[in-house]
């Protein structure tokens, strides 16, 4: 029998958000920003995934985990593939 999950909503009580000093928009995407960063981390979560939550494509995404020293979890020989396509497209 397989396990069917839905959506998930988080919620953060007012008085902790009210100390959040940001823009409610920025304090969102930082949320969210860390929570895909350590799903990621924790191998919970694939990077088609995590580029999904942010809504970036996947070589945005890659340079969201670099910027935040992030080690990717990408099959070497698919890197590769990867590295290979993108030379020929510039």
């Amino acid at each position: 029998m397989g396990f069917n999950m839905q959506s998930i909503l988080l919620e953060i009580p007012e008085e902790i958000a009210s100390q959040i000093k940001l823009p409610p928009k920025r304090a969102k995407t930082m949320l969210m920003e860390e929570l895909v960063i350590r799903l990621y981390e924790q191998g919970i979560i694939t990077s088609a995934h995590g580029a999904s939550l942010l809504k970036k494509d996947r070589i945005s995404f890659e340079r969201f985990l670099a910027e935040n020293e992030i080690a990717f979890h990408g099959d070497p020989n698919e890197l590769e593939s990867d590295l290979t396509n993108l030379e020929q497209t510039l």
